[in-house]
């Protein structure tokens, strides 16, 4: 089972490059083809990051917090 560890669903909202055709997700947390809509969680990891996936979503988390808000700043200004 590649997209699942325990009862922890991941890897099925890829990020990568523009060129990856698999990849959903530019890497500011994007939905490609979309506005004003982002994932930040397990679905985004290309493969099962390790045994204990929940270290690797909070940092994908902290991460996603600073893009999102500067995002925001960059928009209202």
């Amino acid at each position: 089972m590649n997209e699942a560890w325990g009862h922890h669903a991941s890897c099925s909202c890829k990020t990568g490059a523009d060129g990856d055709g698999l990849a959903v997700l530019d890497s500011n947390f994007r939905v490609r083809g979309t506005t004003n809509l982002s994932v930040v969680d397990a679905s985004i990891f290309p493969y099962i990051p390790g045994f204990f996936i929940v270290t690797p979503i909070y940092m994908i988390a902290e991460k996603a917090s600073e893009v999102i808000l500067a995002d925001a700043r960059q928009a209202s200004a």
